[in-house]
């Protein structure tokens, strides 16, 4: 059996292609049950422009202005907003699709809706899905969790490893002794202070009388130190120069990419992408939102593409969402504010549950509830709440089975089979 070194020093440097840099088709290592990415839209993105179109109804306020000349769009049964970049995304990808409308995220705060739409609880204390898929299926893994930003809470579950979304920055942080003049220190010495401080780490870890934190500690910093040569290798894999093709703002991309590649390289299990655009739409709503919806598509077409390229993409358990919505109407500045009735994208590859849409809202966008049993609308049934949808991925990741999430559990009184 391959180690992850014998597997790194296998990918093929033209892994690393002009352009769009798409990644070699070598065989994945065994670390995990889902690679599990979040993308979050930070911000609160219009998801009647979206996943969840509104059409102007007679006598009403305008709540959509794309709808003036045209009407929803279907494909399979994903209906979606003809907006911005939405039509090719969709298409292509509605199969790997469950949509879920009409969730309440019980707030109108974007720290609170980040913090709930990412964890499933809207006060603090609980880690996020991507932190409980690493502290399970991969809490030795060097770069287990990484994170380009946003809601990235492990609540000591795991470590979070914080990246910069470019691509020559990554290259410089990774290979930590090297810069463009060549090596800071000579490579042999380098390698007997790494093995001197991996041997006092040890050490300081067999002592009686260490308190947990500090044996915490001393645990991150003796794995930290065991990972180093994956990490230079997986280093030497990004490009030497730039951005590997891309452009300055398809930093969506460059995170997916290098996600990518850290899966492939068996050094990640989880990876919060976060799209660095301007959601928060209060002035001139359509214009921010048709800029930033395609850049969100963009990215995520990116990211499968990227990962078929890899032979990962079977792999892939991919979560979309925002902080919120937006409200239904334009104000003054035609732009929209905050609106607490969102929605969650959830993509995988092959999987029964998708090319499907449950819950939803109605025509001035106010959540439906929903038959827990059933999944249809009905007005016996519940509002979906992001602790549901929470509930759900850990139940289908197999997350639940653990001990250590289940010291993180929901009191919800229902339970949604989003995944059956």
């Amino acid at each position: 059996m391959k180690t992850r070194r014998d597997f790194l020093k296998s990918l093929p440097l033209a892994a690393i292609s002009l352009g769009h840099p798409i990644l070699s088709s070598a065989n994945s290592f065994s670390l995990s049950e889902k690679f599990v990415v979040t993308i979050q839209a930070e911000g609160g993105w219009d998801v009647t422009c979206f996943c969840d179109p509104k059409e102007n109804q007679k006598g009403e306020e305008e709540i959509t202005r794309w709808s003036r000349n045209d009407a929803t769009q279907q494909t399979g049964n994903i209906k979606y907003a003809p907006f911005a970049k939405n039509e090719h995304f969709f298409k292509k990808h509605a199969e790997k699709m469950l949509i879920i409308n009409g969730v309440d995220c019980q707030t109108n705060a974007h720290l609170t809706g980040q913090i709930v739409s990412w964890s499933g609880r809207t006060s603090g204390g609980l880690p996020s899905i991507t932190a409980l898929n690493s502290a399970v299926n991969g809490p030795g893994l060097p770069l287990s969790y990484i994170s380009f930003g946003g809601f990235s809470r492990t609540e000591r579950v795991t470590r979070a490893t914080m990246l910069s979304p470019h691509i020559n920055e990554l290259k410089q942080l990774l290979a930590s002794n090297v810069t463009n003049q060549g090596p800071i220190v000579n490579a042999d010495l380098w390698n007997l202070i790494r093995d001197i401080n991996i041997s006092d780490a040890k050490d300081y870890l067999a002592q009686e009388k260490l308190i947990g934190g500090n044996v915490r500690l001393g645990r991150a910093y003796l794995e930290s130190l065991l990972g180093t040569d994956e990490i230079r290798e997986l280093a030497d894999k990004l490009p030497e120069e730039g951005n590997g093709g891309f452009s300055k703002n398809e930093l969506l991309k460059q995170q997916a990419f290098f996600a990518v590649k850290a899966f492939q390289s068996g050094l990640s299990a989880s990876a919060d992408l976060n799209v660095m655009s301007n959601f928060d739409s209060h002035d001139n709503n359509d214009t921010e939102q048709a800029d930033s919806l395609s850049v969100l598509t963009e990215g995520i077409d990116y990211l499968w593409d990227a990962a078929e390229e890899a032979g990962i993409a079977d792999r892939l358990f991919v979560v979309v969402g925002s902080d919120f919505s937006r409200t239904p109407f334009y104000n003054s500045a035609e732009g929209k504010d905050h609106w607490p009735y969102g929605s969650y994208m959830i993509m995988e590859k092959g999987a029964n549950f998708t090319n499907r849409v449950i819950g939803g809202t109605d025509e001035r966008q106010y959540a439906l509830k929903v038959d827990p049993s059933t999944l249809e609308i009905s007005n016996f049934g519940s509002r979906i709440l992001p602790s549901h949808v929470h509930s759900a991925m850990r139940s289908y990741l197999g997350l639940d089975r653990s001990e250590l999430v289940n010291q993180f559990s929901f009191n919800n009184t229902e339970s949604f089979s989003f995944f059956s």
